[in-house]
């Protein structure tokens, strides 16, 4: 699978979304023309759900996109020494985590080892599960950690307001899912239509995430300028 491959297993996540959300529209339609009080109650709840699965959606686009891109780059066989500097904390991650763990006696042998590393010509395994602890919650923070520390220089989403729609995502779903609110509660706050405003944007910011991935990895981003004509594009 390539960074342009997730959209197609993102697009039938989003897929089953939109059909939930017509599914509410029915039911919608069948509480106001039928005076139907279970349907009204239903859809409510359903409204609420539809945040635990819109949210399920980005964050396995999200998951996948980076997972992948990490992939494509070991793929590449990069030399320790042509990575761009800050890419470091991504591609040293092993490293950091043994200075971490280790205990005083061995501290500065670790640091030495790494700075070793640092300058070395052999070539680099990324960890591709390195995000794995941040992207259990996708806020829009954790997006721009994300581009931060792989040194993609364009916004984390395709427009600011968008930002707002991600972290009510989040928020509504933990609400949810950790029982702080009920899903009808929630589902009660927001109209359908304003649920489409909701899929819409997510698609968008999967698809931005996902062009600038293709983008980055194919102008070799992640390495030095003066070595990025060592590793040519196809």
């Amino acid at each position: 699978m390539d960074i342009l491959d997730v959209s197609k297993s993102t697009d039938a996540r989003l897929a089953e979304v939109r059909k939930l959300l017509a599914h509410i529209r029915r039911l919608e339609s069948a509480a106001t023309n039928d005076h139907d009080a279970v349907s009204g109650e239903t859809a409510a709840i359903l409204r609420g759900m539809f945040f635990v699965h819109l949210y399920g959606a980005l964050e396995y686009a999200v998951s996948l996109s980076v997972q992948v891109l990490l992939q494509e780059i070991t793929r590449l066989s990069v030399s320790y020494s042509h990575f761009e500097h800050l890419v470091f904390a991504v591609a040293l991650d092993p490293e950091f985590k043994s200075i971490v763990d280790a205990g005083w006696d061995s501290k500065l042998e670790k640091r030495r080892l790494l700075l070793q590393k640092q300058l070395s010509v052999g070539t680099c395994a990324l960890n591709d599960t390195v995000f794995h602890d941040q992207l259990q919650n996708v806020w829009t923070h954790t997006l721009d950690q994300v581009f931060e520390h792989l040194c993609i220089t364009a916004d984390s989403v395709p427009e600011i307001r968008m930002r707002g729609y991600v972290d009510e995502i989040v928020t509504h779903r933990n609400e949810i899912a950790h029982g702080r609110s009920s899903a009808s509660g929630v589902g009660r706050l927001k109209s359908s239509g304003e649920l489409e405003e909701r899929i819409k944007a997510v698609a968008q910011i999967i698809d931005h995430v996902i062009i600038n991935f293709d983008d980055y990895l194919a102008n070799r981003e992640f390495v030095a300028a003066s070595h990025r004509g060592s590793y040519p594009a196809p």
